[in-house]
């Protein structure tokens, strides 16, 4: 189940489909789809995948 309107929810990071599949490989919970635009909860847990990424993931989601 995913939430409907993400642009109700504050501390979420959007990204990609590039880079939200490398987030999902880790298994990190996904929060929403919205058009071409994936959300995920800003967490401890996605802190920690996002500190250990490539730094071509790290630039996309500065990017947003």
């Amino acid at each position: 189940m995913y939430i409907i309107n993400p642009d109700k929810i504050s501390n979420k990071v959007k990204c990609n489909k590039i880079v939200a599949q490398y987030f999902l490989e880790r298994n990190v919970p996904l929060l929403s789809i919205y058009k071409n635009n994936y959300y995920f909860a800003n967490t401890e847990l996605f802190k920690e995948i996002l500190g250990f990424a490539p730094w071509w993931v790290k630039l996309m989601i500065g990017s947003n």
